[in-house]
């Protein structure tokens, strides 16, 4: 008996086949997001691209990330870890494979991000890198201030802000660099050790590192290890301001100060002018009260022997006395004149120095700030055809557009 139908089974080529699961698996899903555990991590050193492996013990699946996915991951992945992935299956026909094109990845819940943290705390803890005995203490009085953080952020404004409002005489050397993703941490690492490199006459006397809050993926990069030894390493003072004030990161526990805000560690930075100057009065003050304390303590050393019976009994050592002593006093005065009139010129040279660099002075004096989208234009090629912008008078602000 011969069958109903007689179907021949169709010869595909390799080509064919590989093309037609590819359209088949990647028609199953637009995006998912598979957990498992890293292996065989490497990250092409030209292109940039990530090659990995998922696997669970039962079943592994290859991965590729490229380059430009790969630039905004907030921690550096490592064998081991526990990871979602989220991307795009697809049907690899060079080499026959099922693959999986990741876009993004994350440490595989709090959990794991916690455990990560962890694990490298108690590393450097054990080392000493939090060690309080190696902290040192912050100069009085800095020079120059070298700040680590984005230049697109608001925590530099905030920074230059109050530094300026605080103590005008100092000098800001801003070193920009990234502050989340996965360039952050060498960026930050690399900046810290460029201004501990700098020349004495421009080395900075401390470094504010940080950057302004964020969700703990924005802040990760100061939790890694390479920006924790290159704080540990810097020879500068680090105030470390990361986040806000309930964050506490890697970097804050080996810095040699912690600030809540990047605000906060400007403040700690650097003295207050107006603190200086209510010193300085009050230290003029005690010192023109010791003077008269100390002159009226002779005039009644002298008035006591003036009395003495010998004294009285001897009229020619008594007009010997008198005209010493108004020698005495007459030189006294005139010590207490001059050192008073020196300790005047010092303030009133004190007070032009700061008054030199009132923010406010310059605008008196005809010129105007431009702040484009909230930020100081200090360079022309900042501002573009057509920019909206601000400009600051003395007396009040008005809005413009830049034309050419």
């Amino acid at each position: 008996m011969q069958p109903l139908f007689d179907f021949e089974p169709r010869v595909w080529r390799v080509g064919e086949l590989a093309e037609a699961l590819r359209e088949t698996v990647e028609a199953l899903y637009d995006e998912l997001i598979v957990e498992g555990e890293l292996s065989n991590f490497r990250q092409h050193q030209q292109s940039g691209h990530c090659y990995f492996t998922l696997q669970d013990g039962a079943a592994q699946l290859r991965c590729v990330m490229w380059a430009s996915r790969a630039r905004r991951l907030y921690f550096q992945p490592e064998d081991g870890h526990q990871v979602q992935v989220q991307g795009q299956l697809t049907f690899y026909k060079p080499r026959g494979e099922l693959q999986l094109i990741a876009t993004a990845m994350t440490l595989a819940g709090a959990g794991a991000r916690q455990q990560a943290f962890e694990a490298l705390k108690r590393k450097l803890e054990a080392e000493g890198l939090f060690d309080p005995a190696r902290k040192r203490p912050l100069p009085r009085f800095p020079r120059r201030i070298g700040v680590v953080t984005s230049d697109s952020g608001a925590a530099l404004h905030d920074i230059i802000t109050i530094l300026r409002r605080r103590f005008p005489i100092v000098e800001v050397l801003h070193c920009p660099v990234r502050v989340q993703g996965l360039l952050a941490a060498p960026s930050i690492a690399r900046a810290i050790r460029y201004l501990n490199r700098l020349p004495d006459n421009r080395r900075p006397d401390v470094l504010i590192v940080g950057r302004g809050g964020g969700s703990v993926e924005d802040l990760w990069a100061f939790n890694e290890e390479v920006v924790a030894r290159a704080i540990f390493a810097s020879r500068i003072p680090v105030i470390s301001a990361v986040g806000h004030e309930t964050d506490v990161s890697i970097a804050d526990l080996v810095a040699d100060q912690r600030a809540a805000t990047p605000s906060m560690a400007a403040e700690i930075a650097v003295p207050d002018r107006r603190e200086l100057e209510g010193w300085l009065n009050n230290t003029v003050d005690r010192m023109g009260r010791s003077l008269r304390e100390g002159l009226a303590r002779r005039r009644q050393h002298v008035h006591t022997l003036l009395h003495h019976y010998g004294l009285r009994r001897v009229p020619d050592r008594l007009d010997l006395l008198k005209t010493e002593l108004q020698r005495l006093e007459a030189a006294l005065q005139q010590q207490i004149r001059q050192l008073l009139e020196r300790r005047r010129q010092t303030l009133t040279l004190l007070q032009s120095r700061l008054n030199a660099f009132d923010p406010q002075r310059p605008l008196q004096r005809g010129y105007v700030r431009v702040r484009r989208n909230g930020s100081l234009a200090t360079r022309a090629h900042q501002l573009q055809p057509g920019d909206a912008v601000t400009l600051e008078f003395y007396d009040g602000r008005r809005d413009a557009r830049i034309v050419s």
